[in-house]
This record gives C-alpha cells, structure tokens and sequence, in this order.
C-alpha cells in the first residue's frame, strides 16, 4: 500500500505510476484544458499550413513579378525600338519629301524648257506659213478668181479704222483685225475692187475661220466693196472642214517644209 504524507510523495508516486497522471489530470485540469494539446496540435497544423501557403504565395507572386519586370522590360524595348522606327521613319519621310520636291522640279523646269521649245516650233511653224502666205498672195488672189492689187499693211488698216464708223463694235475686236494675218486688196474681172481676209497658221482651226469670216465682214462694213474670207495653212482641223466645202471661207494649202526636200 502506497502511503502519502507529502507533496514530494505525490510527485513520486506519479512518477512510479506514469498510468496515474492521466487520472490526475482529469481530477484537476478542466475539460477545455483536457483539449487544448490537442486544439493546439491541430492549430500547429493549420498555422504550418498557412504558412506553407502564404509561401507558396509569395513565391507565386515574386514570380508574378518578375514576369511582369520582365515585361515591362520588353514593353520598354519596344517602346524603344518602336520610336526609333518613327524616327527612321519621319527621316526617310523627309528625305523622299526632298527627293519629290528635287523631281518635281526637275519635271518643271523640263516641262517649261520644253513647253519653250514647243512654243519656239510653233512660233517658228506658224512665221512659216505666215511667210509662205504673203509670198503667195498673187497666187491666193488668181486662185480665187482675182487680180492682186496689193497686200495692205497695218498701217493701212489702222487708217480704216480711224476714218470708218465702229460704233457696236468692241476695242477686241478691232484691235485683232488691225493685226489680220493678211488682207489682199484685188480686182474682179469686172474690174471691180474686193477685198480677201486671210487667216494663216500651221493647222487652221474654227478660231481662224471666224476671224477670217469676221475680218471679210469689217472690210466690207468699212469699205463698201465685197470682200472674201480665206485661210491659209498646211493643215486644217477637221471640224471647219465643212465650212470649206460650203464655199462659205476658201482653203489656201501651204506647203509643209518638213516634206519639201531641200
């Protein structure tokens, strides 16, 4: 039989009986206090759990991380290399813009260096027939059916003008029949005075006919004789073709110098 006289023959007893501490235990701890080892070890649990977790947390977001350095990163070189193409490409701009701008005035100036030369032909071509037309008015006349008189000059016309009545009739107007290409003073069989208004150029065309036709009409207002429109040319437009084979305006045909062989 166990005696006990004192606290220390309680601890040993306790430590010779290990089976009795439980009973112990239960005489003297509370219910709640029975459970906490156990509470405690399923805390330990979950906090080691939690734990876990938040690691693993936070080695997901440290990757997070570093994956979107890494794309800001590439975002940035992007960036980068994308001002660099707007660079490249606002210079090749304005050097294509310089090279346009080089071009077009290449192209302008040889367009006007040639538009030059055309108009030197064509002032050339046209002073040709012109030539050729008043070398020929002896023969425009007779071919016509007339005698030449004479080739009246600007001067003479100028005369006209001064002493014949122009009311209605526009300072244009009288101004260009002042400077007619030709204006052939002639006589009829009849021995009549008529007059021939002669229109020249390289390729005679609807402006000449009514300016020959116009011209006719004013020697006739100023002088009271008949006058005749013509057109001398090497060439005419097809559309006064009609105006001819009426009778309405005659056709003198110049030889073209570029087919006369020298």
């Amino acid at each position: 039989m166990v005696m006990i006289h004192t606290s220390d023959d309680i601890l040993r007893v306790l430590r010779e009986r290990p089976e009795w501490k439980a009973d112990v235990r239960r005489e003297i701890l509370s219910e709640e206090l029975m459970n906490l080892p156990g509470r405690f070890d399923q805390f330990a649990g979950k906090t080691e759990q939690f734990m876990a977790d938040t690691q693993e947390f936070i080695a997901e977001q440290r990757q997070i991380n570093d994956e979107q350095r890494q794309f800001n990163d590439e975002q940035r070189q992007f960036n980068t290399d994308t001002q660099e193409f707007i660079d490249e490409q606002r210079q090749f701009n304005d050097e294509q813009r310089r090279f346009n701008e080089k071009v077009d005035g290449f192209i302008d100036r040889t367009n006007a260096r040639f538009g030059r030369i055309e108009s030197d032909i064509s002032n050339m071509r046209g002073e040709y027939a012109r030539n050729n037309a008043v070398r020929e008015a002896t023969d425009i006349a007779e071919d016509m059916g007339f005698q030449m008189i004479r080739v009246w000059t600007e001067a003479d016309l100028r005369e006209l003008i001064r002493t014949s009545d122009t009311t209605g009739i526009v300072v244009a107007d009288l101004r260009s029949f002042r400077r007619a290409d030709l204006i052939i003073e002639a006589m009829d069989a009849g021995g009549s005075t008529n007059y021939i208004a002669v229109e020249i150029s390289n390729e005679a065309d609807e402006r000449d006919t009514r300016r020959a036709l116009r011209n006719a009409a004013f020697l006739t207002r100023f002088t009271g004789q008949p006058a005749r429109a013509a057109i001398a040319s090497i060439r005419n437009d097809r559309r006064i073709q009609h105006v001819i084979d009426s009778g309405e305006i005659y056709w003198h045909e110049l030889a073209d110098r570029d087919t006369v062989p020298e």
